[in-house]
């Protein structure tokens, strides 16, 4: 077992205000069995990590203590090894219930004497620091004990019997309390089980002020959980060319050579709206810019066909598991004229990222002679992309 460490560092708040018992003693068996849930990876980082993150990120977070199973404390270890925030004070075994476990929890840290408690399952690894933020001034203002809820969406029967379900909310957590508070009432009702700590409240006839919760917020259960966890992404890219004085150069436009017009300059073959769209796939992946990617100084570039560049960007989708939802490309020029070449340009963008081309939009736009474009200097594009991705 770990020893809880009484050091202090914190960047904002008053000492020892405000803690958190993260609660990660379970066995998982619905997950399951195996390893539990929250020590599972999930892209590459354990639930119980996210958690943590989460609650180191919040300055006015005093002092974190993990509850955890026996039998895991090198897997514990391994996780937070990275972690060098003295306000994360360790762990303690859990109980046999999760109620004994909060109650080991609570006495763990009393001597810190915190004001404030906040109570949360690691198996919600995707909780926001809005609600954790909305709990605390709760909390500040004189509430004894908060909690997040979310409306019911489903229609909702109990005992055979339709209710309605404007009446039913469902909890979640963290769920915040004073610190003597839900001391006390873990003592006095010792031994006994309930499926979160309001209950305790509940039973005492306690207020519970409650504050809105967020449906992604949603307790890791079983592995298909995992599955439905998706963010939504979108990024921008914009490029320029000029045109160039070489007779040579053709013009290459989302892949579409375009007949009897005046090229781009570029190291590669200039291709303005590809560029455009591989900047906003790099935007939405947070990968940096084509040049990290593809540098002009990098002879293999030279001449280049862009969509290499494609094919290269949607591998790196496939890495994140990401799907494409939208992509709208822009083209901004005097000539030539994109209504005549966009669905061509659709099938082969569809092709490189092996997408529907019924999700891509490209459309050109004239400046009526103003700027670069107008002048017939050269050609712009601006690529905008959706896409989701495993959180």
């Amino acid at each position: 077992m770990l020893s809880i460490k009484r050091s202090l560092s914190i960047k904002q708040g008053r000492d020892n205000e405000v803690f958190v018992i993260i609660a990660a003693a379970g066995t998982s068996w619905r997950f399951g069995g195996g390893l539990p849930k929250q020590f599972y990876s999930i892209g590459g980082v354990s639930p119980l990590r996210r958690v943590i993150g989460l609650f180191l990120s919040l300055n006015f977070i005093s002092g974190i203590v993990c509850v955890i199973p026996k039998g895991f404390e090198e897997k514990y270890k391994a996780i937070i090894s990275d972690i060098k925030d003295s306000r994360l004070k360790g762990s303690i075994h859990g109980g046999s219930t999760r109620m004994e476990s909060i109650r080991k929890g609570l006495k763990a840290i009393k001597s810190f004497s915190p004001k404030y408690i906040l109570i949360h399952d690691a198996a919600r690894c995707f909780c926001n620091s809005k609600i954790i933020e909305n709990i605390y001034k709760k909390l500040e203002s004189g509430a004894k004990a908060v909690l997040p809820t979310i409306r019911a969406t489903d229609s909702v029967r109990f005992d055979g019997i339709g209710i309605d379900r404007n009446k039913v909310e469902f909890s979640q957590t963290p769920q915040g309390f004073e610190y003597d508070l839900i001391a006390g009432l873990h003592e006095k009702y010792k031994g006994k089980d309930f499926s979160d700590d309001v209950s305790l409240c509940d039973l005492e006839k306690i207020k519970v002020d409650t504050i809105p919760g967020d449906i992604a917020n949603k307790k890791i259960t079983f592995k298909s959980d995992i599955v439905e966890q998706r963010q939504t992404r979108t990024g921008f890219g914009y490029d320029a060319h000029k045109f160039s004085n070489d007779p040579t150069r053709k013009l290459f436009i989302m892949g579409k050579e375009i007949p009897n017009h005046k090229g781009l300059k570029g190291v590669s073959d200039a291709d303005v709206g590809i560029h455009s769209l591989v900047d906003a796939i790099l935007g939405a992946l947070c990968a940096g810019s084509i040049g990290d990617h593809f540098p002009e100084n990098d002879s293999k570039n030279k001449g280049a066909d862009s969509k290499n560049f494609l094919i290269y960007c949607k591998e790196l989708l496939s890495k994140r598991n990401a799907e494409i939802i939208n992509i709208d490309t822009t083209i901004v020029c005097e000539s030539p004229k994109i209504s005549l070449y966009s669905n061509d340009m659709k099938e082969i963008i569809a092709s490189c990222l092996e997408i529907s081309g019924t999700i891509i939009n490209i459309k050109g736009k004239t400046t009526e002679g103003m700027g670069f474009e107008g002048r017939k200097e050269g050609i712009s594009a601006m690529s905008l992309i959706t896409i989701r991705l495993p959180v």
